[in-house]
């Protein structure tokens, strides 16, 4: 738990955590919760949060810029009903979340690209972030490698070599802490096949390198998320 913790101190940061938020919110567990009327509810809007900022993350790589402007009115339905569950008015992370949905509202009306990509992949961060208490079926730590696959991917476009490398750090401390659930789950192929993955960014050098990698990194989460979602027989 502590090195989620630190893990998801440090993305927190990464999405624009200012120095100067008040000294209650830093004192705050980044992971904990405003009142929540009802966690099913939650955890339905949460994972439409997410899965609709993908969305807009993969249509920006493409530039389908109509049918982003369709999944954004999605965004901003779905910020809303957490808002509201959350008894979000004086909520930290709805803060956040608006903060957010209005920086990439300005990016696609100006489509850029880059900052599409980016400020929607930060929105699928605060999915983690805004969990708390939730107990998901996907654990934490496959959205926290979901999110670093796409980061590789924008990272690399803009060839920042010494941000490339910081992150495969934090990954590491990310996939480490999620081997013993997948121990859990029989996920020995898994392990295997994600290892596999983390050394080669290791030995990655070029801007390329980690592109395609980053690739396989999103491809592997999707097996990841299949292994956790998966019926007991």
């Amino acid at each position: 738990m502590r090195i989620l913790l630190g893990v998801c101190l440090f993305f927190i940061a990464m999405v624009g955590q200012s120095a100067g938020d008040s000294q209650s919110n830093r004192e705050k567990n980044p992971l904990s919760s405003s009142v929540v009327h009802n966690s099913g509810d939650m955890q339905i809007e949460l994972e439409a949060l997410s899965d609709t900022a993908e969305d807009i993350y993969d249509l920006a790589k493409v530039g389908k810029w109509n049918r982003i402007m369709k999944k954004f009115d999605e965004l901003k339905k779905t910020e809303q009903a957490i808002k509201l569950i959350r008894n979000g008015e004086n909520d930290f992370y709805a803060q956040r979340l608006r903060n957010k949905i209005e920086e990439l509202e300005q990016a696609i009306s100006a489509k850029n690209k880059k900052n599409t990509m980016r400020f929607a992949n930060n929105i699928t961060f605060l999915e983690v972030a805004m969990i708390g208490d939730l107990k998901p079926r996907v654990p934490t730590n496959v959205m926290l490698l979901d999110y670093c696959g796409r980061e590789l991917e924008i990272l690399s476009e803009e060839k920042d070599i010494d941000k490339l490398f910081n992150l495969v750090i934090r990954m590491h401390l990310i996939w480490q802490n999620l081997i013993p659930q997948l121990i859990d789950k029989n996920g020995t192929k898994e392990i295997k096949n994600f290892s596999e993955i983390m050394m080669r960014l290791e030995r990655a050098k070029t801007p390329d390198e980690y592109n395609h990698l980053a690739i396989q990194v999103a491809d592997e989460v999707d097996n990841l998320e299949k292994l956790f979602k998966k019926k007991p027989k």
